[in-house]
């Protein structure tokens, strides 16, 4: 029937609707909802229903049940509904058969309400994307602050599904009889831009918060997910409330009641599922790594406020209308005034709040708080959105990249696993040629394994582009990785290309991230391990890392069993302090002693050994053997499932452990071997097994890893082990005590370097000897030794020039033993204390940097005390220039600080004078960060 255009006689309102032309209710709607409330409540009721599926999948049926089973349960589920549905329908028919009439023509209004009916649908498919875009925000943003689990990513998604039922239900309890206008959707769009700025706003409060609340723990993992509900609340809730009760509102702006419902709601939900998938797939791939997260929080904010802007100023065509933007406008001048707040800082981004890791320390006062965040903040050198993940480079103890808020790898602390992974492989493979890495972190698997000269192919599989800067950084401690030829740095799912490529390697080095990272767990299953075993050569190895902290040990023999139903050869070792690598076959091992002494004694196997390991033999390689094949196969024995694709229980439990605590000493597994008799490498020639357990001793030691003593040491071994113990606790005069009651000289480097430098503190004209020794190997660390001997000889002249060597050669070298190169930069300061003569060369030596920003706290620490005793004009702007404005919050750097400024006339002088102030009264103010006192400064 041809349409008349509608007279302003016959513009009839919602209300005007004659009652002949109304239609009999169709399944929730009826004729006098003119605000489609009905509609509201479906869609709320709809989504807090899939809160339940997903709390319940999330928590409970992936982890008891199974990915397979939680489908087919989720299947039943909807079987159910429909036959439900399916009968109720056919009564319906039934009973209303003939009821049904012919649908009526729809009145149209005029082109305005064209107008305004194309601004809708816009207006949804923008929410949607706007939306969608803020789930990618949240996702990314609360994982460093909930440690970034399977928990996290399922409680943030219901809580977002909650605020957004809670929303529909609450439009659906309005008046059935109110009218849904433009003004009000103006509202909720400027309401919702407001709540998700306000967040944005407190920033590193919201981090405080949540580490405030991390007190929840001691009831156990119920109430770690009670403060992540609390956290995700805050941030989550009121923005995705506000967009829930916004979405039924657009559908009623479409029209009132029932007429047209089904076609009108499948228009608004086309368009806000069009602007949603835009939203993700742009949001994830495109905005995130182009304006960061914070940027896409503001961006989507501002967005929101424009589109109530446009909406108000829709409703307000005319000039006796303009005062109903005063609201509006008033609003989103509010929403500017949010968005330029600084935002979350390193302190939630990189900090390890959601991993527990912060210091006990850091939250004594509101003044070592303060000190903490500065520190946090002022160690980033760089920060990236990557596609994956949130990256930063941290250099407040040297470069270590962090992976939403995780330190996943330090250039020189976890050089043992780094670099040793590959290489013990390389070692006790016959003749390597190829290799696959999984995950490139600091390059240094890959860079060492492509120095080998008869390896012609290592690939490496990295899931975030970012990373690429990180190994770049790194290229000092990684052979530049990135380029050496032989190396092919491949961006993809480690799986993905496992299950593609048709190359096949000798070595595959798997240390992907933490297993209780959201997904990293599918790198644990027998699937996995299927794929790795079909890209290993004939008599190919499998390098596995998994860690020894925060898991408990039940875990750890899942994974063994797990690696055991896919390679008939595990073997374990121990690479750094609670780090273990299982090496997997297809075959055992066959080992030699003569052919791996003359191995290990060619490059690049003698630098990783020294550099990495500080081992110089053969022994000191076994040193890191703790349990032959017999082991992992008694225990794949004891086990009764493995973990799979479809039942990950790996990454659930890693997931409840991941809280700064739990995990076992390794010596355990060695206890356990060694009473089964299986604590040595099968390996034919000659070896001195004292020798090994020695090596052992100062391995342990060379980590300042402490745990229970390995079994079976003689007396004079466990001597040692006491006297390296008591060295490492700063009870130098009773080590050394110690460690001469038994008859032997210290024969290894990290031996040298203890009694070298015990003997210097004493004053001992001996330690020159042992740092002779030294020298040859390891000429920082016999520098840094001397200059502590000269000092206490009082020739504080030639002190300070073994100091600028140590220093000098610090600055290119990063091998030296970390714990001496600690030790020598509270040396520096000692000597400009003691000595305000030598205060200007200390001052000097140490003011720059080391290579790769090593020791960088202490090192500033000390910078600090050498240029506060000289003159105030000579060195205190230059010192502090660095630091500013993120200054050490302590008070004897803040009272120097305002007297340099002061006596300099700088800029900053009346700043300076200010947080002088600030901490004081802080000092007199209660602090803590728990339920019932937040530190919001």
């Amino acid at each position: 029937m041809a349409r008349r255009p509608l007279t302003p006689a016959r513009r009839l309102s919602w209300r005007a609707l004659p009652k002949r032309e109304a239609l009999k209710p169709r399944a929730v709607e009826t004729d006098d909802d003119l605000g489609r409330r009905r509609i509201g409540w479906l869609y709320g009721i709809n989504t807090l229903g899939a809160v339940v599926g997903c709390l319940c999948a999330t928590f409970w049926l992936l982890e008891a049940v199974g990915t397979r089973r939680t489908l087919l349960i989720a299947a039943g589920v909807n079987v159910l509904v429909s036959l439900a549905a399916f009968s109720m329908a056919r009564g319906a028919r039934r009973e209303h058969a003939d009821e049904w009439p012919r649908e009526q023509e729809r009145l149209h209004d005029d082109a305005r309400s064209a107008i305004v009916r194309r601004f809708v649908v816009a207006a949804a498919g923008i929410v949607g994307f706007c939306f969608f875009v803020m789930e990618i925000v949240w996702y990314r943003m609360l994982g460093p602050l909930l440690g970034g689990t399977v928990f996290t990513f399922g409680l943030i998604l219901a809580v977002a599904l909650f605020g957004i039922g809670l929303g529909g239900a609450l439009y659906g309890s309005l008046r059935q009889d109110r009218e849904p206008s433009l003004v009000a959707f103006s509202l909720t769009s400027l309401l919702e831009a407001s709540f998700i700025g306000i967040p944005l706003a407190l920033g590193d409060r919201i981090a405080t918060f949540a580490l405030g609340l991390r007190s929840l723990g001691i009831m156990g993992f119920g109430g770690q997910v009670l403060g992540w509900s609390f956290v995700t609340a805050l941030v989550v809730l009121p923005a995705a409330c506000i967009a829930g009760l916004q979405f039924p509102m657009l559908i009623a702006l479409l029209g009132p009641g029932r007429t047209s419902v089904g076609r009108e709601t499948g228009l608004a939900y086309a368009a806000n599922t069009a602007g949603a998938i835009a939203g993700s797939l742009l949001g994830g791939f495109v905005l995130l790594p182009w304006l960061g997260a914070p940027g896409c929080w503001r961006a989507v904010a501002g967005v929101l406020a424009l589109l109530g802007l446009g909406a108000a100023f829709l409703s307000a065509p005319g000039a006796r209308n303009l005062a109903r933007m005063i609201v509006p406008v008033g609003i989103a001048s509010m929403v500017a005034l949010l968005l330029r707040a600084e935002g979350p800082t390193a302190v939630w981004r990189h900090s390890p709040i959601g991993v527990g890791r912060v210091p006990a320390e850091a939250t004594s006062s509101r003044n070592a708080w303060r000190n903490w965040t500065n520190a946090e903040r002022r160690s980033v050198r760089w920060e990236a959105d990557g596609v994956e993940s949130s990256v930063a480079l941290d250099q407040r103890v040297g470069f270590s990249f962090v992976i939403n808020g995780k330190v996943d790898g330090h250039v020189r602390g976890d050089a043992p696993t780094q670099v040793m992974s590959g290489i013990l492989g390389a070692i006790l493979h016959p003749h390597p040629t190829s290799a696959l890495v999984i995950g490139l972190g600091t390059g240094s698997s890959a860079g060492w394994l492509g120095a080998i000269p008869d390896m012609r192919q290592v690939d490496v599989v990295e899931l975030e582009p970012a990373i690429l800067r990180v190994a770049r950084d790194c290229a000092v401690v990684n052979r530049n990785v990135l380029d050496n030829p032989k190396v092919h740095v491949v961006l993809g799912d480690a799986r993905e290309v496992l299950l593609t490529t048709h190359a096949k390697y000798d070595l595959v080095f798997s240390e992907p991230s933490n297993p209780y990272r959201a997904g990293i767990a599918s790198l644990f299953t027998r699937e996995y391990y299927d794929a790795v075993a079909a890209r290993l050569e004939s008599g190919g190895l499998f390098l596995q890392w998994v860690q020894a902290y925060e898991v408990d040990p039940g875990t750890v023999r899942k994974i063994y069993a797990t690696l055991s139903s896919a390679f008939s050869s595990v073997t374990t070792w121990e690479l750094g302090a609670k780090d273990l690598l299982l090496i997997a076959s297809r075959e055992p091992v066959d080992l030699e002693a003569t052919a791996l002494r003359a191995k290990i004694a060619e490059e690049p196997y003698k630098a990783a050994l020294a550099n990495a390991w500080r081992a110089v033999d053969l022994e000191g390689l076994l040193g890191h053997f703790l349990a032959g094949p017999s082991l992992a196969k008694a225990i794949a024995e004891q086990e009764p499932s493995l973990n799979t694709d479809d039942r990950n229980v790996v990454e659930f439990a890693f997931a409840r452990a991941a809280n700064g605590s739990g995990g076992f000493d390794p010596t355990e597994i060695l206890a356990t071997a060694r009473a089964r008799g299986e604590g040595r490498p099968a390996i034919g020639g000659d070896l001195a097994w004292d020798r090994v357990e020695d090596d052992r001793i100062t391995f342990r030691a060379s980590e300042t890893e402490s745990g229970e003593l390995p079994p079976g040491l003689k007396l004079a071994q466990k001597a040692r082990a006491i006297a390296e113990g008591q060295y490492l606790a700063g009870h130098w005069q009773d080590a050394l005590a110690t460690w001469k009651s038994q008859s032997r000289e210290p024969e290894d480097p990290t031996e040298l370097a203890i009694v070298a430098e015990m003997l210097a503190d004493a004053g001992d004209a001996e330690a020159a000897g042992y740092v002779d020794r030294l020298r040859p190997t390891e000429p920082v660390e016999a520098d840094a030794i001397l200059a502590r001997l000269l000092e206490r000889q009082g020739k504080v002249d030639e002190a300070l020039s073994a100091l600028e060597s140590a220093f000098a050669l610090h600055r290119i070298d990063p091998w030296p033993w970390p714990v001496l190169m600690r030790h020598t930069v509270e040396l520096a300061a000692d000597l400009a204390l003691i000595n305000p003569d030598a205060a200007a060369r200390v001052y000097t030596a140490i003011k720059e940097p080391f290579v790769v920003h090593l020791e960088e706290e202490m090192r500033i620490d000390s910078m600090l005390v050498a240029a506060g005793q000289l003159p105030l004009e000579q060195a205190c702007v230059e010192a502090l220039s660095g630091l500013e404005p993120l200054v050490p919050w302590r008070l004897s750097v803040l009272s120097w600080r305002s007297r340099c400024y002061e006596a300099t006339r700088h800029p900053l002088a009346s700043r300076a004078a200010r947080e002088l102030d600030e901490f004081l009264a802080a000092e007199k103010t209660p602090f803590g960060i728990g339920l019932t006192q937040v530190n919001l400064e």
